[in-house]
């Protein structure tokens, strides 16, 4: 199974699965989709595990949930399939990021048991630009640090657009030595940010690197309240993760019962080390004043206080007023 939000690394991870299942023989396909966890008819999947292909062919059955959620039926099929998995079958899920501690589910237990799980998320800015590098070399492209530079701001958090990119770079400028102003005129802005990108700068303190995230969203037609109900409830988490440490808890614990993913805890545990429990208490309640912000319960411009409070959440000074008092 892999899972997770990433779509160009989820599927070339599950291109090379096939290709190694292939080599082993396995030569039948057969591919069901899950749009609707409901309505699914789950009992044709493990019918298809019960039987073998018109020529006796060992097969791999791609199974792809786009919402991470197989719901009960599904949870229940999935497991039983691990319970006693088909012979001379593979199969290979392929899922959207679910919400949730999904790793503590059955379901989820029962595939890392039987099998293997691989997690996939979006790249930081560091390793996007890592794996730039790394594909512009594969494609015997030689660029400069301005190109590179130029090529990870307008293709971030947009792997698929970047791969495309490159490969248009490599049929103009191959073996060729890539400058930034060969990169403006035949790279498009492809970046593409994400509420997660947003709490990760500001958590990161990096404040001038969340506006521009929080401006992207904006120009993409991003919901406030909905960015307004993610900061709420990563501050949410903070404060959960403190309280459990203020009644004797280690920190690793504290942060799996409050719900802080596993690839968000060394972040986490950073800016808990930094920050007072005064600035988590404020946070808390600049979200709660977001909330009524969003529902018409309070005056002010939303997108103003958002930005304001971004930038007190990436350690700006904490100002006594709000945007809209000052108004």
């Amino acid at each position: 199974m892999i899972v997770g939000d990433e779509p160009l690394q989820q599927m070339e991870a599950a291109d090379q699965v096939r290709a190694a299942c292939r080599q082993a023989g396995y030569t039948g396909t057969e591919r069901y989709q899950v749009d609707n966890a409901r309505s699914f008819d789950w009992q044709a999947l493990a019918m298809s595990g019960n039987t073998l292909s018109l020529f006796g062919d060992k097969k791999i059955i791609g199974l792809h949930i786009p919402s991470g959620k197989p719901g009960t039926e599904g949870g229940k099929a999935l497991k039983k399939w691990c319970d006693s998995p088909a012979e001379d079958t593979v199969l290979l899920i392929t899922a959207g990021r679910p919400e949730g501690r999904f790793q503590t589910s059955a379901w989820f237990k029962a595939i890392d048991q039987a099998g293997v799980t691989m997690q996939v998320w979006p790249l930081s800015p560091a390793k996007t630009r890592g794996w730039i590098e790394q594909r512009l070399r594969s494609n015997n492209i030689r660029a400069d640090k301005e190109a590179v530079d130029l090529l990870v701001e307008r293709v971030e958090g947009n792997l698929l657009a970047a791969r495309q990119e490159i490969e248009k770079l490599a049929i103009l400028f191959a073996g060729q030595q890539v400058e930034s102003q060969q990169v403006l005129a035949s790279v498009t802005d492809s970046s593409r940010y994400t509420i997660i990108d947003l709490i990760d700068a500001a958590l990161g303190s990096d404040v001038s690197r969340a506006l521009k995230v929080l401006n992207g969203l904006r120009a993409a037609g991003d919901s406030p309240v909905l960015i307004c109900w993610h900061l709420g409830n990563e501050v949410r988490k903070i404060n959960s993760v403190l309280s459990k440490l203020e009644q004797g808890e280690n920190l690793s614990q504290a942060m799996f019962k409050s719900g802080v993913w596993k690839n968000k805890q060394p972040l986490i545990g950073k800016i808990i080390r930094e920050r007072k429990r005064l600035f988590w208490l404020r946070a808390s309640a600049d979200c709660s004043y977001l909330d009524l912000l969003s529902k018409g319960m309070a005056s002010g411009d939303l997108w103003t206080e958002i930005a304001a409070f971004v930038m007190r959440l990436s350690g700006s000074r904490w100002p006594l007023t709000r945007v809209s008092d000052i108004n």
